[in-house]
């Protein structure tokens, strides 16, 4: 693998990448953004044997830390989902300087799936990957984890009811100021178990201020626009994303002959089972950015 640092400007921040070559000449142009969070441009380990089967398929791959993360400057939490697919819009311009004239394709993980969908919308690409990429808001989408987490955890039936209902009332509080908002939120039955288990509340300014922006976001929007190959990717066991109403979500909204969409027996949100990718993962992912390929000439 050749790899060369990339760097990309937007509203003034210094993004900060990388741009791999394939050992053969490169025939197509992937963009992988990573997941929630303050990620990186591996989305810590999970990118590399990703980013290893696309080179041997013969794409060239890039990606970048996140505003704040790694060589890149700025801060995570001022970039809604609209400024997300805005700084990948940059990234994939600097990348285009060093790859001329190549078929581009998307690939976002996670919430990276909703930035992926957004720039495709404002963006000529020529395919786009969603893994484990909700096809719901963030706010659905938050609720289903909580749901999931805390049965995971134990929760009897009645407890599991009340901590949903808690979490309803702080994402509707997330219309409010963070210092009205949060000591309502601080009031609510048992906010402190739901932080305990591990569920997203935004307990500090910039979190609340983070969640109030990103958690409106309608995806809908953008799928119904696709007008390119779209390769969709769940787990089955996933717990993190609703996969089965993500899945009916995209038979209605995407074109069927754009939509490749693929559920995959015992993965769960990183399309693993243990520490290993499901059988068929990277077989079928590469199969799609060939077929891309190919069909660009």
């Amino acid at each position: 693998m050749n790899a060369e640092p990339l760097v990309a400007h937007h509203d003034g921040v210094r993004l900060a990448g990388s741009l791999c070559h394939p050992e053969r000449k490169a025939r197509a142009l992937v963009l992988m953004y990573p997941g929630s969070g303050p990620s990186d441009r591996d989305n810590d380990v999970l990118f590399p044997p990703i980013r290893a089967a696309l080179l041997d398929a013969g794409a060239a791959v890039c990606s970048f830390d996140k505003r704040g993360v790694g060589g890149s400057s700025g801060d995570w939490l001022d970039a809604d989902i609209p400024l997300q697919a805005a700084d990948l819009a940059a990234g994939l311009a600097a990348a285009r300087e060093v790859v001329r004239d190549l078929p581009t394709g998307l690939f976002g993980h996670s919430q990276g799936g909703w930035v992926v969908q957004e720039a495709a919308a404002q963006d000529a690409v020529g395919f786009v990957i969603t893994n484990s990429g909700p096809a719901v808001g963030p706010r659905e989408q938050e609720t289903y984890s909580t749901a999931q987490t805390l049965r995971l955890r134990g929760w009897r039936d009645h407890a599991a009811q009340e901590g949903l209902r808690t979490f309803t009332r702080v994402m509707d509080l997330l219309a409010l100021p963070f210092d009205i908002g949060w000591p309502r939120a601080r009031a609510l039955p048992l906010i402190d178990e739901l932080v305990a288990a591990g569920v997203f509340v935004p307990a500090d300014p910039d979190l609340w201020a983070f969640a109030a922006r990103v958690m409106p976001h309608d995806p809908q929007g953008a799928l119904r626009t696709m007008d390119v190959p779209l390769l969709a990717l769940f787990g089955e066991d996933d717990d993190v994303v609703p996969v089965a109403r993500s899945a009916a979500i995209l038979r209605t909204v995407v074109r069927p002959d754009l939509l490749d969409l693929h559920v995959l027996p015992r993965g769960d949100h990183r399309l693993q089972h243990g520490e290993d990718f499901v059988p068929d993962y990277l077989e079928t992912l590469t199969r799609f950015v060939v077929a891309q390929m190919d069909a660009a000439g």
